[in-house]
């Protein structure tokens, strides 16, 4: 796989649960873009029959995404994407993965293609917090060459914009907002404006920003007391692709909601999966956050190729 990214959740009206809990979208060497959505709780199972049967798991919905340098999940069945020239590029899908390879039915009048903005090939990493719950703007984080953290706000519905104007409004966009996010192999955004970042040693880091974008070259206002930097877990050094978000369904043997459900593909392409309730405490073993039964099982395979 090119890339896997997370595509659940959504936003909804208070009281109502967020929808496509589960859905991620990967992209082939080919381009083709495929449905997936896990249904289970972690339940040990190789083969990926359980959790994935009777939901369109597997499905063809688009083609030609295997040019884009960044590819990430912005809630509500948006894809933002990184042309090799830079140009931010705007996807929705509302469909439930049904079979259409043309990309046609379920990208229709969802402006699928337009740029919406420019000059983020030069980043390193390109992460998002998306639209989620009450939550109706998706947060964009880049990573720039030197480590600087920058920090952007999209609120736009896919209109049409290489200026990248109309859709990021407000004075904080591309402020820097940290620094020194360098050494990391992987960072992924994981919802509420958290995200984990994967060192080169295979520990596992948490950061949770909560500010709007406010120009602080530090990175202490954002990040204060988020737990942000802290290792959570260790042993991700063989980890081909993260990916994973926020989940209102109660886990098993009594665990609470909301929580975070991370999946993760091996070097082998195996497909494993990780419930997370803790709030970036620090716990290098990972013992405390991922409580409860299923850490680290086998839900499916073939995701290597």
């Amino acid at each position: 796989m090119r890339h896997i990214l997370y595509t659940g959740n959504g936003t909804a009206p208070p009281g109502v649960a967020r929808p496509h809990v589960g859905r991620f979208f990967t992209v082939e060497d080919d381009g083709a873009l495929r449905y997936f959505r896990y249904d289970g709780f972690g339940e040990q199972d190789p083969t990926g029959a359980n959790g994935f049967v009777g939901n369109n798991s597997g499905n063809q919905i688009g083609r030609g995404f295997d040019h884009f340098l960044h590819v990430a999940g912005g809630g509500n069945g948006i894809i933002l994407a990184v042309a090799p020239n830079g140009d931010l590029t705007w996807f929705r899908y509302t469909g439930a993965g049904e079979h259409d390879p043309s990309g046609t039915n379920g990208f229709v009048e969802n402006n699928p293609a337009n740029v919406i903005g420019n000059g983020f090939h030069t980043f390193r990493h390109l992460f998002v917090s998306p639209r989620e719950g009450q939550t109706t703007a998706t947060t964009i984080f880049a990573v720039a060459e030197n480590g600087d953290l920058l920090w952007f706000r999209y609120e736009g519905h896919g209109e049409h914009d290489p200026t990248g104007v109309r859709g990021f409004p407000g004075p904080n966009q591309g402020n820097q907002i940290g620094n020194g996010f360098l050494g990391f192999r992987r960072i992924v955004g994981v919802g509420d404006g958290a995200f984990l970042a994967v060192r080169d040693n295979g520990d596992l880091l948490w950061f949770r920003y909560t500010g709007n974008g406010e120009l602080d070259p530090s990175g202490a206002n954002g990040f204060v007391e988020n737990n942000s930097g802290n290792q959570i877990g260790n042993g991700f050094g063989t980890v081909r692709h993260l990916f994973g978000g926020m989940t209102d369904r109660a886990g098993l043997e009594g665990q609470p909601s909301p929580a975070r459900v991370f999946y993760f593909v091996d070097a082998n392409g195996d497909l494993r999966w990780l419930r997370y309730g803790g709030n970036g405490e620090q716990d290098p073993t990972g013992a405390s956050g991922f409580d409860g039964p299923n850490q680290g099982n086998q839900i499916g395979n073939g995701f290597s190729a």
